[in-house]
């Protein structure tokens, strides 16, 4: 195996043991009460449990197409015991839907970053197939990111009413205003 393959194997194993943890994490919040109650949060986490489905499957068969295995034994315990202990904090504790996709949030985050990185590596070893599907990958999970910024103050504020707290509704468009604001070039800009 080329050491351009070899790095590209190892970066591919390390994209499909994060999107097998994501699945993990997914599959668990698409069975969460919190979540079932929030049809919002629920639709949410159903396009990730499938999206993150759909990269595994694409993403094992890719690495072994260049000839590379799924993770190493290191890996796989690794992320075993990682697993198990999420599963066991699942268990004890539970955490309403908007702080299970606020963690989300932060993992498509990490995803959507391996993927450029990923996609950039490939493209600058002339490996195509590769850096299309670290770029699909990553477009896929760029519209999940901005659909839970968007849920989010209306799943914060529907947890909040829940809870019997008084809340002013209409607060939710406005928060979501004020947050494509901040993420507006002008914003940016001004920051500078």
């Amino acid at each position: 195996m080329s050491r351009s393959i070899d790095l590209l194997t190892t970066y591919l194993s390390d994209a499909l043991a994060l999107e097998r943890h994501l699945y993990e994490a997914f599959d668990r919040q698409a069975n969460d009460n919190a979540v079932r109650a929030c049809p919002q949060a629920k639709g949410v986490v159903d396009r990730l449990h499938t999206t993150a489905k759909m990269h595994i499957d694409a993403l094992d068969g890719h690495l072994r197409a260049l000839g590379g295995r799924s993770t190493s034994t290191v890996k796989e315990a690794v992320t075993s015991v990682l697993g198990m202990a999420a599963g066991m904090l699942d268990k004890v504790r539970t955490y309403p839907a908007a702080k299970m996709l606020r963690d989300d949030y932060t993992a498509l985050s990490m995803g959507a970053i391996s993927y450029t990185m990923l996609h950039t590596t490939a493209l600058a070893l002339k490996e195509l197939p590769t850096a299309q599907l670290a770029r699909q990958h990553l477009q896929d999970y760029t519209p999940l990111i901005v659909e839970i910024s968007e849920a989010m103050p209306f799943i914060v504020v529907q947890e909040l009413g829940d809870d019997a707290l008084v809340v002013d509704a209409n607060v939710a468009t406005e928060a979501l205003r004020n947050t494509h604001s901040a993420w507006t070039r002008e914003s940016v800009d001004r920051a500078a």
